[in-house]
Formats: C-alpha cells, sequence, structure tokens
C-alpha cells in the first residue's frame, strides 16, 4: 500500500486542470502521502526520531484537504478507464455519487493527521498512532477505490 514517490507541496485550493492533469497529481499527492507513512514506519521501526517528519505532515494535510477538490466525475473510472497507467485512475464514480461521504472522510484523514503531526513533534509516533491513520486511508479506499 505504501509506495515511493514525488513530494508534492500542494495547497488547499484546487485550480481547474485537463483531466489527465487532475489523475496525475492525485497520483503524486499519494504518493507522497505513502512515502510519508513509510518513511514514519521506518522511524517508528528502528525507534527513531520522528521530529524532523513533522513538518511533512503539513504536505499530507494540504493534500488531503484539496482532495475532495481533486475529483471531477471526468477524472473517475468510469467514464477513465481503469488502471494504473497514465490516463487511468482507480478513484471509482462512487465519489461523484456520495461526495458527502467522500468528503466526510477526507476530514477524518485531516484530523487523523493533525493528532500524527502532534504525536511526531513530541517524538511520540507509536505503531497505533501509525494504524490509526492508516485506518482512516483505508475507510476511503474501502468504498472509494477501486482494487
Amino acid at each position: 500500500m505504501l509506495v515511493a514517490g514525488v513530494v508534492l507541496a500542494v495547497g488547499t485550493a484546487a485550480p481547474a486542470f485537463a483531466q489527465g492533469d487532475v489523475i496525475a497529481e492525485r497520483r503524486a499527492g499519494f504518493r507522497m502521502l505513502g512515502q510519508t507513512m513509510e518513511a514514519f514506519t521506518q522511524a517508528v521501526n528502528q525507534r527513531g526520531d520522528t521530529r524532523a517528519l513533522a513538518p511533512r505532515v503539513d504536505q499530507m494535510t494540504a493534500f488531503i484537504n484539496s482532495l475532495p477538490n481533486r475529483v471531477p466525475a471526468a477524472s473517475l473510472t468510469p467514464p477513465q478507464p481503469q488502471g494504473t497507467n497514465e490516463g487511468q485512475t482507480r478513484a471509482l464514480a462512487a465519489i461523484d455519487a456520495d461526495r458527502a461521504t467522500f468528503a466526510t472522510r477526507a476530514s477524518a484523514a485531516a484530523a487523523a493527521f493533525a493528532t500524527l503531526k502532534t504525536a511526531a513533534e513530541a517524538g511520540t509516533v507509536t505503531a497505533d498512532t501509525l494504524r490509526t491513520v492508516g485506518g482512516t486511508c483505508g475507510a476511503c479506499h474501502q468504498p472509494f477505490r477501486a482494487r
């Protein structure tokens, strides 16, 4: 589930993009989330200091707060082909059918990220902290992402 990728600093406002661009930006944002969670996991497993990772949580929060605006109906599957190649997506049309739940789950992830940041700043991130954050990610993946 965790993948390395490009780290992006994204704002909370999402301008209009061509559908290929919005898919690529979502993918890059999710890779950044995965890379950051992987870094936290490694730090926790090695009993390392997580304080240096705390600023990266701000990027995670900015992306997740912008996510509801990064899923226009034209960028979902269908009508876009399902997959992980350029122009393909695993974001399901169920997002468009239930935007309120999608936005609520994005907000729950942002709240979990705030807890993660507080723990990171204190150097107290645990495996349980990471499981909680991962649970909010999974709560969105289950209904809204193709397998």
